[in-house]
């Protein structure tokens, strides 16, 4: 083997390592810009000193419409429970009195395993047909998910929703896929933190 041939394979070998760095170095600037534009427009408080590996792992909280929140990254089970993986995740505080619960993830073909079965509908087809919902009190649960509601989810799916939402004692969760390094992302947390600030307010008087 000439000179020449064991060059190319150094790069060929040498080369996507490179690029895989560089794409982690962006994805986590990115990461933590998107995080510091959470904390500067929302008064929250950042903590940007935990890494796993090279990716940092930011952590905001703070009170947000008079409520608790928390937007963090984590590594956690897919929602399809199929692979460990870094999630980015915003915890809401609400009042949930009456243990009411309830699972909302995107309807296709790997959710249906785990979520189908003992499934509710919302009565709305175009929701139905984008959402699978899971409850223990589907009436409420109608109330809850109003047309604004609806729509305001409609639009999460629309910018990437392939998460999941759900109410978990006296916490409104959302948990999705991929740290907060796009500007799609970034805009769905805030859509979804809006949308379940509002949720608890309704929870309050529902």
């Amino acid at each position: 083997m000439n000179a020449v041939s064991i060059i190319l394979i150094a790069l060929v070998l040498i080369v996507p390592w490179i690029v895989l760095f560089f794409l982690m170095v962006n994805s986590n600037k990115k990461t933590i810009s998107n995080f510091k534009k959470l904390e500067e427009k929302y008064g929250l408080q950042s903590d940007y000193t935990k890494k796993v590996g090279m990716k940092s792992h930011p952590v905001a909280q703070g009170s947000y419409r008079g409520r608790n929140i928390k937007i963090e990254s984590v590594i956690r089970d897919s929602v399809e429970g199929k692979k460990v993986m870094p999630h980015t995740g915003l915890i809401v505080e609400c009042v949930n009195t009456d243990n009411f619960t309830f699972i909302t993830v995107k309807r296709k073909k790997l959710n249906n395993a785990l979520y189908l079965a003992g499934s509710s509908l919302i009565s709305d087809n175009e929701f139905d047909d984008k959402f699978i919902v899971q409850t223990n009190n589907i009436e409420k649960l109608k109330g809850i998910f109003d047309f604004n509601t609806r729509f305001k989810l409609d639009q999460v799916h629309r910018l990437g929703f392939d998460g999941i939402i759900k109410l978990d004692g006296n916490h409104l969760i959302y948990i999705e896929k991929g740290l907060l390094s796009s500007d799609e992302a970034l805009m769905r947390i805030e859509l979804v933190m809006h949308e379940l600030c509002d949720i608890a307010d309704v929870m309050k008087y529902n």
